[in-house]
């Protein structure tokens, strides 16, 4: 229990200081997997991507290049889904042989798109201080220190879609309709929930729930599985 100890530890930390400065690195790097969710879904089910961008404010875009509704809808679907998809795959390589690549791995996919699809930009500038970052962990050669930056980075992802799917989906759109809050808008940028609801007909506030269910249903299942797994080796 002491591992999923640490995990809710990291959770509840990251969501009470998510929005200090001090997260800005990891807020930014969810809006990495985010767009990269995006991508991965263009790749799968389009015709790939024409630009990448993540930029220092944490806003950031993908130009897909969508080969239909269907292609639409999932690419949409890509942003919250993916980064949820990407911390399960970040925490459960933990506990396999590939743990000592995943910082890298992550690391080159980073460079690869960037400099493929970004070009001279915030986020090709991100990439490699993040490589840079993945190189001096390696050469620490410290087990524990890696351990914690890949738990750190995967509940961060896990928190990202927690956090910005209740507040920036969820809460938004209760805002728009019944403006509590004057000047809280989407500063004319559309959501991927915006856009499902112009897809389906379904309300964006509907795929925010969707997306804080799935989010959360991911870390109750992660939790349970990791308290087995370090338990029966307990025993």
């Amino acid at each position: 229990m002491k591992n999923v100890g640490r995990y809710l530890l990291i959770l509840i930390g990251a969501i009470v200081l998510w929005n200090t400065f001090i997260m800005k690195p990891l807020r930014i790097f969810t809006v990495f997997l985010h767009e990269l969710g995006h991508t991965a879904m263009a790749f799968a089910f389009g015709y790939g991507i024409k630009e990448f961008k993540v930029n220092f404010n944490e806003s950031g875009y993908t130009i897909v290049q969508s080969k239909g509704w269907f292609s639409s809808f999932m690419i949409a679907n890509g942003g919250y889904l993916g980064s949820v998809l990407f911390a399960l795959l970040i925490l459960l390589l933990k506990d396999t042989f590939f743990k000592k690549y995943i910082l890298g791995t992550i690391a080159i996919g980073f460079l690869v798109v960037t400099i493929r699809f970004s070009g001279l930009s915030f986020a090709l500038i991100y990439a490699v201080i993040f490589a840079v970052a993945v190189l001096v962990i390696y050469m620490a050669q410290n087990d524990k220190l890696n351990d914690w930056i890949i738990d750190i980075i995967g509940i961060a992802s896990v928190a990202y879609a927690v956090y910005d799917t209740f507040v920036d989906t969820i809460l938004l759109q209760i805002n728009l309709q019944f403006n509590l809050i004057n000047g809280w808008r989407s500063g004319g940028h559309v959501t991927d929930a915006m856009q499902l609801s112009k897809m389906t007909g379904i309300p964006a506030i509907v795929w925010g729930i969707i997306w804080l269910a799935i989010a959360l249903a991911a870390v109750y299942a992660l939790l349970r599985r990791k308290s087995k797994v370090y338990g029966g080796r307990r025993r």
